[in-house]
C-alpha cells in the first residue's frame, strides 16, 4: 500500500503589476509587483511533490508559445513563466519558534489526471454555467474553464491538473522523507478500490498563506459520499479505482491538491480537487477527490517502483457495505423540470417520498387522497441497479399529505421492475423497531439521496454522514429527527439510515437562515415510528383509508413541524427607568 507519504505546504509566485492574477482566490499577497499563493500537496519518493495544477495555474504558459529548456518540461507542454517560482514547506521545517524553511522545487510536468474532466462532464450535465470551480459562486477561478472540458488545456488545467515537482537536490534541501527510504520495492502500490460510506481523511494546509507555521497539516473527516466513473459502465476493477470522489468531509482555502487518505489504514487515497460550486448560491458542501490510481498513473514516469497490479479482494468492500442495499432502494423522482429523491419500501413497487414535491403540481380541484397531476405535467421515477439504469413514465401517484406529515407515495407498475427484481428498504413494524437500539443524540446516521446533481448527471445517489444531532417526541414516541448528516437541493424524500442500513427516517429538508440560505447540515426527518403503522397497513390491502390518518397528527405536532414557539410578553418598562443603549 502507498502508506508512505507526507503532506506539505506549497506557495507558489509570480509577476504581478496589477494584480489581475489574484481574481477569483480565496486568499492571496500582493506586493511590489508579485502575487504570492499557496494551495496543499503531498510528498512520495525521491523528492517529488503532487499538488493541484490550479495552485500554477495564474502562472503557466504554454511550451510553444514560450520557448524555455525541455528540461524544465520532460512531459507535458505547460511551464512556468519567468520570475515565477514554487517553494514546499515540510511541518518538520519550522522550529519551536515558528520560523520556516522553505525548500525551492522545480515544476517538472503539468498532468492531467485522466478521466477526470469527463466525471466533471458528467456532475454538471448538460448546463455547465450552472456550475463554477473556486471559492466565488459568481465566478470561475483562472483554468477551471467548463465549457473547454472537451479537451485538457490551459483553460481547464485548474480542475484535473496535476503539478509534479521535484525538491531541489542539495544536501540543504533534502526531503525530510529521503532519509526514510521510501517507496522502494519493499513498499509496492497496491492501491484500494473507493467503496460508498468508507472514511477518509482530508489533509491540508487551510488557510495556509496567513499563517503556515500555525495552519500547515490540518484535517477534515469524513466518508465517500459518491463515486463517479469517467463513463457510464465501469465495471472493472481499474474503472472503478480511476473514479471521481466525492465526500463530505469539510474543505477550506487552500487545502486543494492536498493529500487524502483512507480513515482506517492511513493508505494514500487521493488528492483534493478544487470545490464546485453553483452559480445561483445554493450550496453545495462535498468536496471532490482524484483517486490514488490518477496520480500513480501521472507520476509513473518518474518513479522506479514497481506497481502492483489491482487484486479482486479489494472489491470486497463494494458488496459488504451496509449502505449498498439501502442506497440501491434510492431512486429519482422527476415532476416536470424538477427532481427529488424516493425509496423503494416494498418488492411491489411503492415509493415513499415528500409531498411538498408535488404541491405546486396538483390539480386545484384534487382531493390529495386521490390526488391528481395537473395536465402536461409529467411524474417519472429513475430506478438504479447494479447492471443498469431505468427511467419509469407510467407511475401512479398513489397519496399525497396535506398535513405536517410531508408524506407521498407513488407506484411503479410491476412490469417496468428491473429483471423482477426491485432492491427495497422495508419500514420496519413496531415489534420490529422495539428490538433494535433506538435512535438517541449522536447515534451515526447516513442521508442518502440524489441532492445537487440533477438527472443529466445519470449519477448514483450521495451518501453523507452525521449523527443523529436532535430526537423530538410527543406522548414518548419520536415525532421529528434533527441530524447533522449535510442534505442538500433534491435529497427531499430520501432516507436516514443508520449504521446497520435500517430505514430511520424519511429526510424532508434543510434548516434555513431568515435571509433564505440553506444549512446544510441541519436537517428535519420523519421518524419511522411515526409513518410506519399507517404505511405497513396500507401495503397490506391498499385501503387509503390507512393512508388518511397522516393527515390528522395532533395539533402538537403540527406545531413542532411548523417551528411554532410561545413569544414571551414582558411587562411595559417605565420610560423614566429606560436605560439607553450604548453602542
Amino acid at each position: 500500500m502507498i502508506q508512505n507519504w507526507t503532506s506539505v505546504c506549497v506557495r507558489c509566485h509570480g509577476p504581478d503589476d496589477n494584480g489581475s492574477k489574484t481574481e477569483g482566490r480565496a486568499f492571496f499577497h500582493n506586493e511590489a509587483g508579485y502575487s504570492t499563493f499557496t494551495a496543499s500537496g503531498v510528498a512520495l519518493d525521491s523528492g517529488l511533490v503532487v499538488t493541484s495544477a490550479s495552485l500554477l495555474r495564474p502562472f503557466l504558459m504554454d511550451k510553444v508559445m514560450f520557448a524555455i529548456p525541455s528540461k524544465l518540461s520532460s512531459y507535458g507542454e505547460m511551464v512556468l513563466g519567468p520570475n515565477s517560482g514554487v517553494d514546499i514547506l515540510f511541518e518538520s521545517k519550522i522550529d519551536e519558534e515558528g520560523n520556516e524553511t522553505w525548500i525551492t522545487a522545480d515544476l517538472i510536468a503539468v498532468a492531467e489526471a485522466e478521466g477526470m474532466l469527463s466525471a466533471i462532464r458528467r456532475l454538471t450535465g448538460q448546463d455547465p454555467s450552472m456550475w463554477v470551480f473556486g471559492w466565488e459562486s459568481n465566478k470561475g477561478q483562472l483554468g477551471t474553464d467548463l465549457n473547454s472540458i472537451h479537451r485538457f488545456s490551459l483553460r481547464n488545467v485548474g480542475i484535473s491538473g496535476l503539478a509534479i515537482l521535484r525538491l531541489k537536490s542539495s544536501s540543504a534541501n533534502r526531503s525530510p522523507l529521503d532519509e526514510q527510504n521510501i517507496l522502494s520495492e519493499r513498499y509496492p502500490y497496491q492501491l484500494s478500490v473507493p467503496s460508498i460510506g468508507k472514511r477518509l481523511t482530508l489533509h491540508g494546509s487551510g488557510f495556509g498563506l496567513i499563517a503556515p507555521s500555525v495552519l500547515i497539516n490540518n484535517i477534515s473527516q469524513g466518508i465517500v459520499a459518491n463515486i463517479v466513473h469517467p463513463y457510464r459502465a465501469a465495471r472493472r476493477v481499474d474503472q472503478q479505482a480511476n473514479s471521481l470522489i466525492l465526500t463530505d468531509a469539510k474543505f477550506l482555502p487552500g487545502m486543494e491538491g492536498g493529500a487524502v487518505s483512507w480513515g482506517e489504514t492511513g493508505e494514500f487515497a487521493g488528492l483534493s480537487m478544487l470545490p464546485i460550486r453553483r452559480t445561483d448560491g445554493e450550496p453545495v458542501d462535498i468536496s471532490l477527490v482524484i483517486p490514488a490510481a490518477c496520480i500513480i498513473s501521472a507520476i509513473s514516469p518518474y518513479i522506479t517502483t514497481a506497481k502492483q497490479s489491482l487484486q479482486p479482494h479489494h472489491i470486497q468492500a463494494l458488496n459488504s457495505s451496509s449502505l449498498v442495499n439501502a442506497r440501491q432502494a434510492v431512486v429519482m423522482v422527476q415532476v416536470g423540470q424538477t427532481w427529488a429523491s424516493g425509496v423503494v419500501i416494498s418488492k411491489q413497487g411503492h415509493i415513499l417520498t415528500n409531498a411538498h414535491v408535488f404541491t405546486s403540481f396538483l390539480d386545484n380541484i384534487s382531493n390529495r387522497t386521490w390526488p391528481n397531476l395537473r395536465s402536461g405535467v409529467s411524474l417519472r421515477v429513475r430506478i438504479d441497479s447494479p447492471q443498469q439504469q431505468q427511467w419509469v413514465d407510467d407511475c401512479e401517484l398513489v397519496f399525497v399529505s396535506e398535513s405536517c406529515w410531508d408524506v407521498a407515495l407513488i407506484k411503479i407498475p410491476e412490469t417496468c421492475i428491473l429483471n423482477g427484481f426491485l432492491p427495497f428498504l422495508p419500514l420496519r413494524t413496531k415489534q420490529e423497531i422495539s428490538k433494535v437500539k433506538p435512535i438517541v443524540e449522536g447515534t451515526p446516521l447516513f442521508a442518502i439521496g440524489h441532492g445537487i446533481f440533477g438527472p443529466s448527471s445519470g449519477i448514483l445517489p450521495l451518501v453523507t454522514s452525521g449523527i443523529c444531532s436532535k430526537v423530538v417526541s410527543y406522548n414518548k414516541q419520536p415525532v421529528m429527527l434533527l441530524s447533522s448528516a449535510p442534505v442538500h437541493r433534491g435529497n427531499s424524500g430520501g432516507v436516514l439510515v443508520n449504521t446497520e442500513g435500517f430505514f430511520v427516517g424519511l429526510v424532508t429538508g434543510n434548516g434555513k437562515t431568515s435571509t433564505g440560505r440553506t444549512i446544510t447540515h441541519l436537517n428535519f426527518a420523519i421518524p419511522l415510528e411515526a409513518i410506519a403503522a399507517s404505511v405497513n397497513a396500507y401495503l397490506v390491502d391498499e385501503d387509503r383509508k390507512w393512508l388518511d390518518r397522516l393527515n390528522a397528527p395532533p395539533p402538537r405536532i403540527d406545531d413542532i413541524w411548523s417551528l411554532r414557539g410561545t413569544a414571551p410578553v414582558w411587562e411595559p418598562i417605565d420610560k423614566a427607568h429606560q436605560v439607553s443603549s450604548k453602542l
